[in-house]
């Protein structure tokens, strides 16, 4: 049975849409505040996941929370979704880690991040059982302390993926040269394709508004963005489009184009349900 595990961060995003842009000393009124998003789950394990299981399949996050209401209210969120919750590892005494997301009108936003206990992430034993049954296994941005015990943890029967992040906390030049040499397929925007260090992983690479392609040996396969959909909460897009993308190859999909229109269209769901009125 197919079984998707992706590892890294999770957030609980608290997303606030402002009427003008944030400056120094001077208030800023907001316009919108969604109930459902104070807090929500995000992270890119939550996105790439929740993406994965709307298509149909079978997805655990592996993430680590505190034991406070924040942390609760992921779990909630999650069983809510239908996501496999027995990766989630709740640290005695921590915090979980949160975000404040503001959306300025020009379309910018300003993340503030508490990471809660960054640092102190281990890898628990029903993690690594989770990991080491895994049929699909995605590595996110996480804490890079743990990218070793994650690879060593998986059976070299899995498919493996890697979303590409500039975060030299998570991805160092050590573990971006093993995730590149190891990596079947890399998701990364256009200017992120420098981090990658080699290696013959297929590269499924976003372009924004301008849709996205797959460059593999014999070539690469680019597409359009089916239609264009005005959301001023685009958080999860990226990452819903490469849960979408690997649930397309999970169900069996081997043609690059399709798995690329598959990712489009988890991207869109995400963004027609934000989209403003």
């Amino acid at each position: 049975m197919t079984h998707l595990v992706v590892t890294g961060y999770a957030s609980l995003d608290h997303v606030l849409v402002l009427a003008g842009d944030i400056a120094k000393d001077r208030t800023t009124r907001v316009t919108r505040r969604d109930p459902a998003a104070w807090p929500r789950a995000g992270g890119c394990p939550t996105y790439v996941a929740q993406a994965a299981v709307r298509a149909g399949q079978r997805a655990a996050p592996v993430v680590w929370i505190g034991d406070d209401a924040p942390g609760r209210a992921l779990v909630a969120q999650y069983a809510s979704a239908g996501l496999d919750g027995a990766g989630v590892a709740t640290l005695k005494g921590g915090r979980s880690p949160i975000s404040v997301l503001a959306y300025q009108p020009d379309g910018a936003v300003s993340c503030l991040y508490d990471p809660g206990f960054a640092g102190q992430e281990r890898l628990s034993e029903a993690q690594a059982a989770l990991i080491a049954g895994a049929s699909h296994l995605c590595l996110t941005v996480g804490p890079g302390h743990l990218v070793d015990a994650i690879l060593g943890s998986a059976p070299a029967s899995a498919r493996l993926y890697w979303a590409v992040k500039n975060d030299t906390q998570s991805f160092d030049d050590t573990a971006r040269a093993k995730l590149s040499q190891r990596a079947d397929v890399i998701f990364c925007n256009h200017a992120e394709q420098e981090l990658i260090l080699g290696g013959t992983a297929v590269r499924v690479v976003t372009h924004g508004a301008a849709g996205a392609e797959v460059i593999g040996r014999t070539g690469s396969i680019r597409a359009p963005v089916p239609r264009r959909i005005t959301a001023s909460d685009a958080t999860g897009a990226g990452d819903s489009f490469a849960g979408g993308y690997i649930a397309a190859e999970m169900a069996g999909i081997t043609d690059p184009a399709a798995a690329l229109q598959a990712g489009m269209a988890a991207a869109a769901q995400l963004l027609m349900e934000r989209q403003d009125q």
